[in-house]
């Protein structure tokens, strides 16, 4: 477990580090071929994920850092609507999770603490359920099982799940 860490609330100077831990997310396995950020981000479906993120009523995120200030995770959520929402969702009334971590800090507990962090900061915020969208083969599927996320429903290959804050 690294202890030389801290977590924080995101700001708008974090955007670009959101991006970068959304395309981590996008290519978790190292067997995908990865495409350049640029091009992923122009990807409709991508693209709409974090766009304009911090102008939204009810987003929220919180950056993992080094010793040094470096970012190193993140964590956020979103709500979406009935007409544009992303893979995990559920409804708009459910945010959908996002979190990542730069490949070298994995499987250190920082991304359970901010996940923890996370759901705590939505339950406050009065949110009753939270969603998240996962490939079955990810590694991270145990974590998000432990934290009480449950499977609600499959398309194509990703589960969205779904965790009960009350």
């Amino acid at each position: 477990m690294m202890k030389n860490y801290r977590i924080r609330k995101g700001t708008t100077e974090d955007l670009e580090f959101l991006q970068d831990m959304l395309y981590e997310a996008v290519f978790w396995s190292t067997d995908q071929e990865r495409i350049p950020k640029e091009d992923l981000f122009i990807v409709p479906e991508i693209s709409k994920l974090l766009k304009d993120f911090f102008r939204r009523s009810g987003d929220y995120s919180l950056i993992a850092t080094d010793e040094k200030e470096i970012p190193i995770g993140a964590a956020w959520y979103r709500f979406y609507t009935n007409e544009d929402h992303g893979f995990g969702f559920v409804d708009s009334s459910t945010p959908e999770l996002g979190i990542s971590m730069v490949e070298k800090y994995r499987g250190k507990g920082i991304g359970k603490e901010l996940m923890t962090r996370l759901l705590e900061n939505a339950k406050s915020r009065g949110i009753k359920n939270i969603s998240l969208s996962v490939d079955p083969k990810n590694h991270a599927l145990h974590l998000y099982e432990a934290l009480g996320f449950k499977k609600v429903s499959e398309s194509g290959t990703s589960w969205t799940l779904l965790k009960d804050l009350d």
